[in-house]
């Protein structure tokens, strides 16, 4: 069963970072591809780049978890 865990845990980070990996490109190709006008684009992506660094690597959905000491 732990076992199971681990490598569940293990898999979604490295989802997460194949994700993140993903969106620094596609960041880079807006950003070459668009003189003007990527702003609201590149806000989009950062935001989400932001959320999953949050969410996953800082571990704040335990925050709120409770019980976790």
């Amino acid at each position: 069963m732990e076992q199971d865990k681990l490598k569940s845990a293990q898999k979604l980070g490295v989802v997460i970072a194949v994700i993140l990996i993903a969106l620094v490109v596609l960041e880079y190709v807006v950003a070459l591809a668009m003189d003007s006008g990527n702003l609201p684009w590149m806000l989009i992506m950062n935001v989400i780049d932001a959320a999953l660094i949050i969410y996953y690597f800082m571990h704040v959905a335990h925050l709120w978890r409770g019980g976790h000491e």
